[in-house]
């Protein structure tokens, strides 16, 4: 059994890297994929805490922007080592951060003053992303829930959204490509129109969809599949796991993804090392 959707305290995750993969294995899980946003820093540690039989994939989720919306990008089996990647992750957590330091101005002259070391400390030494700030907002009784406080405030053109330079989808395929990965259309459901998307997404070597998904109706499943069988896109899954008691969030294992997922994963990816050797 399998997820490829996780994310960990190196993100915006609530277990650390060993915490999940010990869950993992409670409830019967033998492979997972890290996919934290913008980071690989929980990876090793994940690798290092899991026993002999279990697997642990080096994946990252790359935040996209096109002109409908937010554009999410998974990458898996990627080179860890590649020199190229680390230094945009590192530009795209430094330009997080300078976002998150805004967001805190905008919500104080909001007068909703959250305390940066509070953030700090929430987010526990990974990349600070909204989710941190929500969480902060909760504690200050400013809200109910993080769902709440992206909804009110958070949100892209909420009163204290900030924008942040990002890739195009077209380059986080690229970049995730150059890494030596497999870049996977992550829950096309959000996407405004995922159709188009995935056509644009075609030449520049999409190498598969997200198509098993918590929010996904069978529906969405059954258009995702027919699309991907006829662009020879590899399918995959994942629960997009942040913690245990999240509103709103699924549990770690609670969707299936096709059983052939992973290894088609791997050869994808170990062709575009091939290439770049």
């Amino acid at each position: 059994m399998l997820d490829l959707h996780t994310h960990t305290t190196a993100s915006d995750g609530q277990l650390t890297p060993a915490q999940l993969v010990e869950l993992a294995r409670e409830i019967g899980l033998d492979t997972i994929a890290i996919t934290d946003h913008d980071t690989t820093s929980g990876i090793i540690q994940a690798q290092e805490a899991a026993p002999s039989g279990f697997e642990v994939i080096a994946g990252i989720e790359l935040s996209a922007e096109d002109a409908g919306g937010d554009v999410h990008m998974l990458g898996y089996c990627i080179d860890l080592d590649n020199a190229i990647f680390q230094t945009a992750l590192e530009e795209f957590r430094s330009r997080r951060y300078f976002r998150a330091q805004k967001i805190a101005e905008k919500l104080a002259a909001l007068e909703l003053p959250v305390e940066w070391d509070r953030i700090e400390a929430i987010a526990e030494g990974g990349a600070i992303g909204r989710p941190h700030i929500a969480r902060a907002m909760m504690e200050a009784g400013y809200v109910t829930s993080v769902k709440e406080a992206f909804e009110r405030f958070l949100e892209n053109g909420g009163p204290a959204y900030v924008a942040r330079k990002r890739l195009s989808p077209e380059e986080s395929v690229e970049l995730i490509h150059i890494a030596g990965g497999a870049a996977v259309l992550a829950h096309p459901v959000y996407v405004k129109d995922h159709r188009a998307m995935i056509d644009r997404l075609l030449p520049v070597g999409l190498d598969g969809i997200e198509v098993v998904y918590p929010d996904h109706p069978p529906a969405l499943q059954a258009e995702l599949r027919a699309i991907a069988q006829a662009h020879d896109l590899i399918m995959t899954g994942g629960s997009d796991f942040h913690g245990l008691n999240l509103p709103g969030k699924a549990m770690l294992g609670s969707v299936t993804p096709p059983a052939d997922a992973v290894q088609a994963l791997k050869a994808r990816a170990a062709d575009y090392s091939q290439h770049r050797a």
